[in-house]
């Protein structure tokens, strides 16, 4: 089974990594069970660094130019 978190972000470089490193802390139990995890941010045309500091966590980014 496969696991979608999808995180939707604006502007969120303060708190964008110990975000989804608390959503990976807690997906280590779809792990245990055999299931994977993916996890992708939703980038609401943030003028910051939400993208690349999400990419660092090793989420997939996706950009939405619409906010």
């Amino acid at each position: 089974m496969k696991i979608s978190v999808v995180v939707p972000a604006y502007n969120e470089e303060k708190l964008i990594q110990e975000t989804l490193r608390a959503i990976k802390q807690a997906g280590a139990v779809f792990q245990e069970l055999g299931w994977q995890m993916e996890l992708i941010v939703c980038d609401n045309n943030s003028n910051d660094s939400t993208a690349v500091l999400a990419r660092e966590e090793g989420a997939h980014v996706v950009f939405e130019p619409i906010n």
